[in-house]
Parts: C-alpha cells; sequence; structure tokens
C-alpha cells in the first residue's frame, strides 16, 4: 500500500526507483500463472478467420473455419486443408446437418453484401461445397444460427443494428428460398447465436447485456429472458458461442477464457473454465477429448488437452415435449384493419343455394366485423363497435335466411345481422343488455325460436331469445334465464340438437348443462374436461362443433399450447389434437394464441370437400402484419388424425 502512495506523489523519476523498490511484488504477480498452454496448433495458410466448427463428413472429422480472404475453408483434424471457396470475406456462418450426411451453411459474404446458402456433401470421396442461393441485405450480418422446427430447417440472421430475422430456408424447384417468417430486436453489439433444438430456445449473446433465451418458436411468445447475466461472466468481451448438443453443453469465450454452461441449469455455473495461455479467444469448440480455440483474424487453431465435462443428469435423461400433430392452413382471411389484439372470433355462413359462395364472418374487437369470402378477400366491413364474440344459425324470415349476433362492448348489448339468400350481410342494429360487459356468445335454434347465451365478463352468463321483426328496427331480446358460473367463460357452442350447452371456463375446463333440464331446475353445469396442460393448456377459448352424417366432434381452442382438440360429441372422450402449420406452397404461417373459431360439415367446393374450420390467429406470420383467420381444410385434419 505504502508503495501505491508513493507512485501516486513522485515524479516520473522518482517513480521509477520506487517501482525498482516494489520488485519483489509485481515479480510475484508476474509469476501467477497465466493459463494453460496449447498442446499443438494447427497452421494454416492465408484463412484469416475468426469462426470455426467441428463437423462429420463421409466417417471423417472436419474442421470449418470463416475466411476474410478465401469464404470458407475445410481442413482435416491435422489441418491439411481440403477444399476452400476461393472467393469472399467471410467472417460468421452457421451449420446445420442435412440427411444422408450433408451439411447446409449459411455464411455473410461482405464483398457482395449477400446472406448465402451452402451445401457441404461429398463426392466420388472427396467433400466439396455448392452454392444452393442468395438474399441481398440491408446491413452486414454479425450473427447467424439454424433451428430445426416441424421438419422444417429455419435460419436466424442478426445484422449489425441488431435487426433479426427469421426464414424458413427450403429448396423449390431447382433452387432454395428464403421465405421470411418474422422479425426480432436486440440492439447493436450482438455477437453470435444459436438455438437449442431440444427446448426450442435461440440464444442470443449481447454484450455487454448477457447472453439471451427467447423461443424459437414463432406461433410462442418471444418469452425473452436473460439466460446467462453479464454480471456472471469474468470482465471482458464474450460470445463465440457454440453448443454441444451431445453433451448439452453451452461454449462461449470470455476475453482470455473459455467457459461451458449446462444448457439446462446456466444458473449453478460453469461446469468448465480455463484461461488460455498467450491468446484471447473468439471461437471456441470441443472436437473429440480435445479444446479447440482460434483468435481473432487467425490462422493457427490452438489445440487444448483438457478434462471435458461430463454430460450432465438432466441431459441424459431429458426428453423433449410430446410433438402435437401439425396440419397446414389451407388459407388465410386478409388482416383485420385493426392493429394489435384485436381479431377474435368467427363464424361460418353456409349459402345453400351455392356452397362454394358461403361467408365467413369475424370479429375485430377493436372496430366492428368483417365479412370475407372463402379465399379470404374482405368483402364488407361494418364499423359498429368493439364487437367481441360472433355466431349465427339459419332461420325462416321474410327477408333472411340466417341470423348474425355478435356481443358489443362499446354500448354493451349484442349487434344483429341479417344474411340473405344472395349472401347480402345487412346490420340490423344494437339492442342493449343489462350487462356490463358483454363478451362470450354463443346462437342456438330450440324448435323455431333463435336463441342465445351470453357471458358478462366479470359476471354471470344469461340466456336470450332472439325475437324476430318485420322490418330492420324492431327485433329485440328477451331474457329467459340466468346461469352463475365460477370464473371469466368466453367460448360457447350448442349442440342444437341435443340441446347441450358447452362453455370454456378458461383457466379451468370444458363445462356441458342440459339446457332444458336447467331450466326446469333439475341440473347443474357439469365439469367434463378439466385443464391439464397437455390435452387442454389454459386458456379455453374457442369452441364449435363438426355435424357429420355417422360422427360429431366437438373442437376446443387449447390457447396455451396452440393446440386444437378435439372431443366426441358430449364431450366425454378426448379423440385428438392438433396444431395448424405453416403451409410453404401456399405462403402461409400457421396459428397461435387462438381466441375464436367455428367449424363446418357442408362440403364448401373442390378446396373444403369434408368441410372448413375457421380459427383466429394470434400472431400473422410470413409476413409479420394485423391478425387474422386461417382456414383449415377438414379433409386434412381427418387424414391426420385418422379419424373414421
Amino acid at each position: 500500500m505504502a508503495c501505491k502512495t508513493l507512485l501516486k506523489l513522485f515524479s516520473t523519476l522518482a517513480a521509477a526507483a520506487l517501482i525498482s523498490a516494489c520488485g519483489p511484488q509485481i515479480g510475484k504477480e508476474a509469476a501467477t500463472p497465466k493459463g494453460i498452454a496449447a498442446e499443438h496448433q494447427l497452421a494454416l495458410t492465408d484463412v484469416v478467420s475468426s469462426q470455426l466448427a467441428p463437423l462429420s463428413l463421409g466417417g471423417n472429422e472436419y474442421l470449418l473455419l470463416a475466411s476474410e480472404k478465401r469464404g470458407l475453408v475445410l481442413v482435416d483434424k491435422e489441418g491439411n486443408e481440403k477444399l476452400a471457396l476461393d472467393g469472399g470475406t467471410v467472417e460468421r456462418f452457421a451449420l446445420h446437418p442435412l440427411e444422408q450426411g450433408s451439411w447446409l451453411i449459411a455464411v455473410y459474404d461482405e464483398d457482395s453484401g449477400e446472406l448465402q446458402l451452402r451445401l457441404l456433401d461429398v463426392e466420388e470421396g472427396s467433400p466439396r461445397i455448392r452454392y444452393l442461393a442468395a438474399m441481398a441485405t440491408d446491413a452486414p450480418q454479425v450473427a447467424m444460427c439454424f433451428s430445426s422446427q416441424a421438419g422444417r430447417t429455419h435460419l436466424f440472421a442478426i445484422d449489425e443494428t441488431g435487426l433479426g430475422h427469421e426464414y424458413v430456408v427450403h429448396p423449390r424447384e431447382q433452387a432454395w428460398t428464403f421465405t421470411g417468417l418474422r422479425p426480432l430486436y436486440f440492439g447493436e453489439q450482438v455477437s453470435s447465436c444459436v438455438v437449442d433444438d431440444r427446448r426450442g430456445k435461440l440464444l442470443v449473446a449481447q454484450p455487454p447485456l448477457g447472453i439471451w433465451s427467447l423461443n424459437a418458436d414463432a406461433e410462442m411468445d418471444e418469452a425473452r429472458q436473460v439466460f446467462i447475466a453479464a454480471s456472471d461472466l469474468p470482465a471482458g468481451e464474450f460470445g463465440g458461442l457454440w453448443l454441444d448438443e451431445v453433451n448439452g453443453n453451452l461454449w462461449l469465450t470470455v476475453a482470455e477464457k473459455v467457459m461451458a454452461f449446462d444448457i439446462n441449469d446456466p444458473a449453478k455455473g460453469p461446469l468448465f473454465v480455463e484461461t488460455l495461455a498467450d491468446i484471447e479467444p473468439v471461437s471456441a469448440a470441443v472436437q473429440g477429448e480435445a479444446l479447440l480455440a482460434l483468435e481473432e483474424e487467425s490462422d493457427q487453431v490452438h489445440r487444448f488437452a483438457v478434462s471435458l465435462p461430463q454430460p450432465p443428469a438432466e441431459m441424459q435423461a431429458f426428453r423433449g415435449p410430446v410433438e402435437i400433430p401439425r396440419v397446414r392452413a389451407s388459407g388465410q382471411t386478409a388482416p383485420v384493419a385493426s392493429g394489435g389484439d384485436a381479431a377474435d372470433d368467427p363464424a361460418i355462413w353456409v349459402n345453400p343455394a351455392k356452397p362454394s359462395a358461403s361467408l365467413i364472418l369475424g370479429t375485430d374487437k377493436k372496430s366492428g366485423l368483417s365479412v370475407y369470402d372463402l379465399s379470404g378477400k374482405l368483402v364488407e366491413h361494418f364499423e359498429v363497435g368493439r364487437v367481441n364474440n360472433v355466431d349465427l344459425r339459419p332461420m325462416q324470415h321474410g327477408k333472411f335466411v340466417a341470423i348474425a349476433a355478435a356481443t358489443n362492448r362499446t354500448d354493451p348489448g349484442v349487434s344483429l345481422f341479417g344474411i340473405t339468400a344472395a349472401g347480402a350481410v345487412e346490420y340490423l342494429g344494437l339492442r342493449n343488455l343489462e350487462m356490463e360487459d358483454p363478451y362470450g356468445l354463443c346462437v342456438y335454434r330450440k324448435g323455431a325460436d333463435l336463441m342465445t347465451w351470453v357471458s358478462d365478463k366479470e359476471g354471470a352468463v344469461q340466456l336470450l331469445q332472439i325475437v324476430p321483426g318485420t322490418g330492420n328496427v324492431d327485433w329485440s331480446l328477451r331474457k329467459v334465464a340466468s346461469l352463475e358460473v365460477a370464473s371469466q367463460v368466453e367460448g360457447c357452442v350448442v349442440d342444437d340438437e341435443m340441446q347441450m350447452l358447452f362453455f370454456g371456463e378458461e383457466d379451468g375446463g370444458i363445462w356441458r348443462l342440459d339446457i332444458a333440464a336447467y331450466l326446469a331446475g333439475e341440473a347443474k353445469p357439469q365439469l367434463i374436461a378439466p385443464v391439464d396442460g397437455e390435452r387442454l393448456a389454459a386458456d379455453v377459448e374457442g369452441m364449435g362443433f363438426y355435424h357429420a352424417a355417422d360422427k360429431s366432434y366437438l373442437v376446443v381452442s387449447s390457447q396455451g399450447n396452440n393446440s386444437y382438440a378435439l372431443f366426441n360429441r358430449d364431450g366425454s372422450e378426448f379423440v385428438g389434437h392438433f396444431k395448424v402449420d405453416i403451409n410453404l406452397d401456399k405462403g402461409l404461417d400457421g396459428s397461435s394464441e387462438t381466441d375464436g373459431l367455428e367449424v363446418s360439415s357442408a362440403a364448401l367446393g373442390a378446396q373444403y370437400p369434408q368441410g372448413l374450420l375457421v380459427v383466429q390467429d394470434g400472431r400473422n406470420r410470413m409476413p409479420s402484419a394485423s391478425q387474422n383467420f386461417k382456414l383449415v381444410s377438414w379433409a386434412d385434419i381427418a387424414e391426420t388424425l385418422q379419424l373414421p
């Protein structure tokens, strides 16, 4: 301490003398080991590399290196060069295994300003790299990583401004294609990324903030959180992520150190920490029993003999979630006019004279009711307020062949719409209710009468009769009964023939009520399908009935796992479930976070010969846009679930 004080007070010459006097202390610091030394260096020629990755190809082990002079360079374990692009300036790449032992490579070429796809495979016993596709970018890409999702290959690419994009990369005819799925926003200084496909997590290194974890599936909430905080890492630049998928370890470089964390539980601290002598690595990986490390813009790969961490017990025992079957979307509607969480609930009007001219009614809960044709084109929009749920039934009337009703939260009540035989929709006005916040709604027929159940968001469910009028203004609602419920109810549907009400308690499950018995004071609601996190994951939302000649199904939106559950007609037996998936051939994304749905068994033309399911899509992707409704052919659902 005395030496330090004197150094601050004396002149440079005096300080130099004192430094000499303090020599034993400095000598002690100098004697501290700097770290482990490399057992071997692989000397390369004109590579100038800042990233490496090990791979197996044709039964042999190789290293792939980014090259600022020659694009990509492949060397064997001894450092012997096997091939190079011999062109382009590449600092970063992503690597993804394909079938038959080949590899897909994504690179950003600084010379062309392109994000490129390449294929690494073997021809006549020798490795080769082939060009697949390229796409110009607005800014240099600083991080790239691949993901496997539902049999597809997804690519995440993040540029130097922090703007990321997710693409589906896939072959189409004679070339590969980048299909944009969604943007992602990070901010500057992103250094690298990897994807843990077992858990569906995208991991992004962003000095000096830390390493982020996000859901890799675009149809899930982003759920961004800190995976490893910068405060839990040594001081210095960090990045250079590499995931050992076999052993479940995430490797990264930090200043002069290489570290490894258990991908299952990074909070318990690093499994491996080593300081490397004489180098500050920017890329590190494990090949066999050796640790490989690379300095920035280097022509040498350093190989270290170290004691590697064993696979964690969690990794050995881990089993990914059970994959829910997927059915591709067949079509979609135009996006709703309002942004944010706006689209909510659909209804289907079947045109009895010309089924292919049927209509889809969909609510924009910030604006009104939209009408679409079966191609998804917007036919008309009624700006009548914050309509939430909509349902309809055919009826005999002098002017209309069907009546639709929708809860209206702007001026609490129910908005009515008439549909003519020609498919024209007319607004019949609003009928007010003694209700705080009209929310869920379902319409049904009781003999010649048209009935509707309407839920108050924070209160009871009311049964109302829709009393027809001769004109557009003299329709009315007559309250018949009230049903007390334990918590919030939105989705509901009635089996008209059986006179059974089914409604969803969002975090509870599916309830069933014999309407006639209830009105006679002889029945109460029964919980027939509780939320279990698998078949039904809260929230329980939209409901519809598919009535076929020999089989009927209750279809329910299981919002918590972005799936749709099928039950038998009385709701007592789980039949199966599915997700609505991307349709690359038609450029359609899947659906997620679904509120309302509707289903019809009517043959609606060549595209929907066995009927149609319409679901609200909470995240409209490819490209990102306001919410809309996805259309799914029932024939595809039946085939996927092998329904009789």
